[in-house]
């Protein structure tokens, strides 16, 4: 049998050294606004990039390390389910089609900050308070002993003429705006008129009481959307009026809706997308019925205990259904609705009982898509149950939630194909980790065929040799540990590296594994010389603030990978790092991740670049073969840089910086003077990247210095106002535009030099021919999903390109620019178009090669000072005066 060795990182050797460079350049070449599949969190990463608070920041770069990269929890129900009440504000204002409009979602996230997360509780911090203390938006901020009281708000009170003039402004602003008045509790029926005048896109009021009086004169409303987000209950008077708002009707804070409120039940099913009640308590039948009409999904996360008669009701929901709270689950019918899931996942995490015929139901189901899976209670799992599920795996991962499960049961499901994740264990009884030290080192599944089997995401203490090794082996997953004992050290660093097996008896041995524990805050210096005593793929210790010496240099002798949370870093400690391994075949030798580091001296500094300085020239790329890919502030993709995981970048310290000869990325900068980029000019390393809130939009001091830059430089760049900037852009490879929104006309004529992949996909305004002309040129530089408007000379011209344009307009209110459209001989895509005034609609109605959502569900807009009824079936007008 010949045995040997491949030398690299990663758990497959050569294979996933190779696939992990191909990914590592695939990367590279991402847009820099990627994040969540469904692509709407990042307008909740927009508000947590802004926070200002040090603590709270550092909570959220824990939160995002430790969730290992973007994570979907701020915005779903269990991470991967339907939205939870903090996502479900956000995607009434943003959907599926605007999840690349990055201005758009910005917007989203600034407007929901002023929503209460919890309406029904008096004096509720808004979702923006919670993001501010380091929360998540959609936590039980009760329980959560982090959060911290805030002041309560004082009412903004409004008069009429303040109403009308408000309304004037808006829609001055924007044909087809948002008007928000979320810190209005209550306004009188003369105010409710004028509000009611209000042309836009949606109305938002912050409305804790509704008279009939003020319900029957909102009723009335222009706007495209009513959102009445803190009311939680009305007479059935204003409920019999508000219905009969014209357009649609969000009231998202109910708590109650009583066999009387049937007509506003319809008549908030019928908007268009997935409907959520996170507050809502209690329903009749009739209410089920009528909500559940709704094409979309129902999500009702404040049901806990309902009557069987409204649990049969609900099985007949037409959409899918999530009662992610329910308790007590009796119906059959309902099950299987449930079992049907929402994005193949069921969560029933409270529920008291399960049947096995209520699991079969559940189980066999397949659910391909690799998040799907069910949660469910430990409680609920008998060995029935648990045989169910062990035999159908194809039913997706089992996410154990609260109650305890019987050694039995345990064994069924570890002996499974099953991916297993034991939510809410913190501990585990001998006889548990005996059973655990038997599982298979994965199971078929996931995104790339394999997944781990097992998860314990909250286990505190590693104390156990027999359940250190086996959760290396089986998932590498040690995500809540927070002290770990020098026996469990000294088993980990006793594993084997894995081997493979050829057909032809070959056999090879795997790299070392990788060590990670995000939340471990202390490290003794014995357990970490019994954990280092042999090499790793990578070291990950985020939350380690403190090192010793000694410690550190057995760290970085092991690994070629590493990421310590260290605030600060002394030059005592800097020059250890002159030992950290390196592997050659990995981009830069390896890498070096400090995401919290705050405190760093040009002294220290100096000593790190020259420690760090190693190996010798590499032709392509640039720098020393051995110096590792530096990341100060973390490695969080896109534009979410967070406060207080970089030091102030001042002109000493960023000279010091410059002299370093690997790729230098600094995250989370605030600041970024003049000076600062002069000095870091000099830079002669293969990449330096630059990104946080002080990146958006440069001085043109700032910009002028960093022109001068020979080598390859990436900041996400929201507006290009800088012409040397431009030219240097247009001389390098790399996509650091991808983030642009706003490019000045002085710099399109240089900008548009660039010869490589010519792409602005946030771009929002084009009104230069000569930025339309170089778009064309590219096979997919016609797409513009987040273009918001765009003059006739720019549209003629993406209309003569070879390649069907893909506009991301909202509003179309020119009929010159409708015009120029229609000339395209391929085709024009719409298809996020919301409004348009009725000669637009006319033109795209005859237009044959314009493609937009059906033509009756776009807003109508008037012409100035008059209001338009249009229908636009007949194309029959009529008009009355606008509001005085």
């Amino acid at each position: 049998m010949n045995i040997f060795i491949l030398k690299g990182h990663g758990r497959m050797g050569y294979f996933h050294w190779s696939f992990g460079l191909c990914l590592g350049l695939f990367w590279l070449c991402l847009p820099t606004n990627t994040y969540a599949i469904c692509g709407l969190d990042s307008a909740a990463f927009e508000q947590i990039r802004k926070v200002q608070d040090l603590g709270a920041a550092r909570a959220w770069t824990r939160q995002i390390v430790q969730s290992r990269g973007i994570s979907c929890v701020v915005c779903h129900v269990a991470g991967y389910g339907p939205r939870n009440q903090y996502g479900s504000a956000i995607n009434l204002l943003v959907t599926g089609i605007d999840r690349e409009d990055s201005s758009r979602k910005r917007e989203a996230g600034q407007r929901v900050n002023d929503i209460p997360a919890d309406p029904s509780i008096p004096d509720s911090p808004t979702f923006g308070d919670l993001i501010k203390q380091g929360l998540l938006p959609s936590s039980d901020y009760t329980t959560d002993p982090a959060f911290q009281k805030v002041p309560a708000r004082q009412p903004e009170e409004i008069t009429v003429q303040q109403a009308r003039d408000l309304v004037r402004k808006v829609q001055a602003e924007s044909r087809f705006g948002i008007l928000q008045l979320s810190r209005t509790y209550e306004i009188t029926a003369e105010v409710a008129e004028a509000l009611a005048e209000f042309q836009g896109e949606f109305l938002i009021l912050g409305l804790t009481t509704l008279g009939p009086d003020t319900a029957k004169a909102l009723a009335k409303s222009r706007a495209g959307t009513v959102w009445l987000h803190s009311l939680t209950s009305m007479i059935n008077e204003s409920a019999e009026a508000i219905a009969k708002t014209p357009g649609n009707l969000v009231l998202s804070g109910l708590v109650e809706l009583n066999s009387d409120s049937v007509p506003l039940a319809k008549k908030l099913a019928q908007r268009p997308g997935a409907l959520s009640f996170p507050y809502l308590k209690q329903i009749t039948p009739e209410i089920a019925v009528a909500l559940g009409k709704n094409p979309r999904s129902l999500t009702l996360a404040g049901l806990t205990d309902v009557s069987p008669e409204v649990q049969d009701k609900l099985a007949e929901t037409v959409g899918a259904l999530t009662l992610p709270n329910l308790k007590s689950l009796d119906s059959l019918p309902l099950t299987k609705k449930l079992a049907a899931g929402f994005a193949s996942s069921v969560l029933l995490p409270s529920i008291k009982t399960l049947s096995v015929e209520q699991a079969n139901e559940i189980a066999l189901i397949k659910r391909p898509f690799f998040l799907g899976g069910s949660f469910l209670p430990q409680s609920v799992m008998t060995e029935e149950v648990a045989t169910v599920f062990a035999k159908n795996p194809a039913a997706g991962r089992l996410q154990l939630g609260v109650g305890s499960i019987s050694d039995p049961s345990l064994k069924i499901l570890v002996q499974s194909q099953l991916s297993i994740i034991l939510q809410e264990v913190e501990s585990l009884s001998d006889a548990q980790v005996q059973i655990l030290a038997n599982a298979a080192d994965s199971v078929p599944g996931g995104p790339f065929g394999t997944q781990t089997k097992i998860s314990l995401p909250k286990l505190k203490t590693l104390d156990s040799p027999l359940l250190a090794t086996a959760l290396l082996r089986c998932s590498s997953d040690f995500g809540g540990v927070t002290r770990i004992s020098r026996e469990a050290a000294a088993a980990l660093a006793s594993v084997p590296n894995k081997e493979m097996v050829y057909p032809n008896g070959t056999v090879r041995v795997l790299p070392p594994y990788s060590l990670s524990f995000p939340s471990l805050e202390e490290l003794p210096p014995e357990t970490a010389g019994l954990l280092m005593t042999r090499p790793w793929s990578a070291i990950s210790l985020p939350a380690l603030k403190n090192v010793s010496l000694e410690t550190l240099r057995s760290m970085v002798r092991q690994t070629s990978n590493l990421t310590l949370g260290l605030t600060t870093l002394p030059p005592g400690l800097a020059s250890a790092f002159g030992e950290m391994a390196s592997n050659e075949g990995d981009l830069g030798g390896g890498t070096l991740t400090l995401p919290y580091l705050t405190e760093l001296s040009p002294d220290a500094a100096r000593i790190l670049v020259t420690s760090l300085n190693r190996g010798t020239e590499v032709p392509t790329w640039g720098g020393l073969n051995k110096a590792p890919q530096l990341f100060l502030g973390g490695r969080i993709p896109g534009r979410l840089s967070l406060k207080g995981g970089s030091p102030q970048l001042t002109p000493k310290l960023a000279e010091e910086l410059a002299k370093y000869r690997g790729r230098l990325s600094i995250a989370g900068l605030q600041e970024l003077s003049p000076q600062s980029a002069d000095a870091l000019v000099p830079y002669r390393g293969p990449r330096l990247e630059l990104s946080g809130p002080a990146t958006d939009k440069l001085s043109p001091e700032t910009a002028a210095q960093l022109a001068k830059f020979p080598g390859t430089l990436d900041i996400p760049l929201i507006v290009l106002d800088s012409v040397p900037l431009a030219a240097k852009f247009a001389q390098q490879s790399s996509r650091t535009t991808d983030s642009l929104e706003v490019i000045s006309a002085e710099t399109i004529p240089v900008y548009v030099k660039y010869n490589g992949f010519f792409t602005l996909r946030q771009l929002s305004v084009l009104n230069s021919p000569t930025l339309a002309a170089r778009l064309i040129q590219d096979s997919s530089g016609q797409t513009l999903p987040s273009l918001r408007t765009i003059t006739p000379a720019a549209a003629e011209v993406l209309a003569s390109g070879p390649n069907a344009p893909y506009l991301g307009l909202t509003v179309l209110d020119d009929p010159a620019v409708a015009r120029a459209l229609t000339k395209s001989r391929i085709g024009v895509s719409l298809p996020r178009l919301r409004a348009a005034t009725p000669e637009v609609i006319a033109i795209l109605r005859e237009a044959k090669s314009i493609t937009t959502p059906p033509l009756d569900s776009i807003y109508v807009l008037s012409l100035a000072g008059v209001i338009q009824n249009t229908d636009v079936k007949t194309g029959t007008t009529t008009i009355r005066p606008g509001t005085p």
